[in-house]
């Protein structure tokens, strides 16, 4: 019965995501087909969602579609995370400004995991989905959030990632130390060719006021767009984003 529970909760909450997915109404064929469902189970399911008013069935053609009360059930998260309904349109604005994705990250284990973003105006732009996760170890966004933690937890995240199957880059250590002590100065921290080819990032720390968490802002696009505009990207970043001035104190 649990493990029946469980999996009609994660069922309903893939149903939902594939909603957000596509932003179109879906039939029932459309699910199963897609998401590889029984139409026995997921015709039950589809009802239940209803019935709470979570989808709309109102169409003819038996499209469903999720209802505004779906949508009330997370506005509130950014405010209780971030502690300020002002930080979305900043990194709006971020993105607007500089054409480039806009990623807002927090760290989960060894990776870091994208809770918001906005993909970029260019034509050719990097495309990231939220809930996708990043390596910690030699990231933008991974090296800029271990340089706000002291250097105990820096070398014990270390050990960790090695011993996961990382061994052969256990010699990485100093190097990962330099960058970490550059973004402690500066402030910033960038990386290129490595979570996808010809794909460049800055990241800077911004501290959640709620839980005084430390979120970490990346904005990534194509390298040689992220190098020309390196500087004018990162004095838009200080303009918008919370002062954050002892994200630098670590040591």
């Amino acid at each position: 019965m649990a493990d029946n529970l469980v999996k009609s909760a994660a069922r309903a909450l893939e149903i939902l995501e594939l909603f957000a997915e596509r932003r179109e109404p879906l039939n029932a064929t459309q699910i199963a087909t897609t998401l590889g469902y029984p139409k026995s189970s997921l015709s039950v399911l589809l009802k239940s969602l209803i019935t709470q008013g979570y989808l709309s069935s109102s169409r003819g053609d038996g499209g469903l579609f999720p209802t505004l009360k779906l949508t009330r059930l997370g506005d509130w998260v950014p405010t209780a995370l971030l502690g300020s309904e002002t930080l979305l349109p900043l990194l709006l604005a971020l993105r607007d400004r500089t054409g480039e994705t806009v990623t807002l990250t927090i760290p989960v284990d060894l990776n870091m995991r994208c809770i918001y973003a906005l993909i970029g105006t260019h034509p050719i732009a990097l495309q990231v989905e939220e809930g996708v996760s990043f390596p910690t170890i030699g990231t933008a966004i991974g090296t800029m959030f271990l340089a706000t933690q002291p250097d105990t937890v820096t070398r014990s995240l270390f050990d960790r990632w090695v011993k996961q199957g990382h061994a052969r880059e256990s010699g990485k250590w100093d190097e990962l130390q330099k960058a970490i002590a550059s973004a402690r100065t500066d402030g910033y921290s960038s990386a290129y060719d490595i979570v996808l080819p010809d794909t460049g990032a800055i990241a800077m720390p911004i501290r959640a006021a709620s839980n005084k968490e430390i979120l970490i802002v990346g904005v990534a696009g194509l390298n040689y767009r992220i190098h020309q505009a390196s500087e004018a990207i990162r004095e838009t970043m200080r303009a918008l984003l919370p002062p954050m001035e002892d994200a630098q104190d670590a040591s």
